[in-house]
């Protein structure tokens, strides 16, 4: 069972259970109409377009309907949850590092709270898989939190206390290695990726806990 597989599964134990409800109201009302607005500005209805690490699929809301979309994950308790959710035919189990999809097969690809928990080697080389996949001009859309987040520094707190007060060994999610520290931290990491920034944002709208990285594929590598 690998490290996200244990995570899904052991998602409704009591204290997973009283973050998730928290965190189920926060994607239905701050984060999916804020990937919404996202999707439909970068993406012309009827595009292909890849959730790389979908999780559970609780924030695609009505965009399964206008958008194509293949749903891939590591975790199969992810997928069963995501089927669930959308009962879709268009799940992979697979691993974003190495997809095994077609060359210049998409129109987008998309994630949220995903390359955080990539080492930078990673990546750099995910984004050479993307690179590979996306069509000429296509697009990533990936929300990723900073080190200066509303939620990370909240459960920084919270952590602190269950685990250096209360001795309680508590553990939300895997390690988030890699939380973004600056544009220039994100420019240094895509170099020779073939992608360029277009939009690099933190704003009040998702209650400043993601940034909105908007990436363009834009030459030869």
């Amino acid at each position: 069972m690998t490290e996200w597989d244990d995570y899904w599964e052991r998602k409704y134990n009591f204290h997973n259970k009283l973050y998730d409800s928290i965190a189920i109201q926060y994607r239905k009302y701050i984060i999916k109409p804020y990937l919404k607005k996202y999707i439909y500005s970068h993406f012309p209805r009827g595009s292909i377009l890849l959730h790389a690490g979908c999780g559970g699929g609780q924030v695609e809301g009505d965009i399964v309907n206008d958008f194509t979309i293949i749903s891939m994950d590591k975790s199969q308790n992810a997928l069963k949850l995501y089927n669930l959710n959308h009962n879709t035919y268009y799940l992979i189990y697979g691993d974003i590092l190495q997809t095994g999809l077609r060359s210049e097969s998409l129109d987008g690809i998309y994630n949220l709270g995903v390359m955080e928990h990539f080492t930078k080697e990673e990546i750099h080389k995910i984004l050479l898989e993307f690179y590979r996949i996306l069509k000429p001009d296509g697009e990533i859309i990936l929300f990723a939190p900073p080190e200066y987040g509303s939620t990370v520094l909240f459960f920084k707190g919270v952590h602190y206390i269950l685990n250096n007060i209360l001795n309680m060994n508590i553990k939300f999610q895997p390690a988030e290695i890699n939380r973004i520290q600056s544009k220039s931290w994100l420019e240094e990491i895509i170099q020779n990726t073939g992608f360029t920034i277009i939009e690099f944002n933190f704003e009040f709208t998702d209650l400043y806990t993601h940034i909105a990285i908007v990436l363009k594929k834009i030459n030869q590598i």
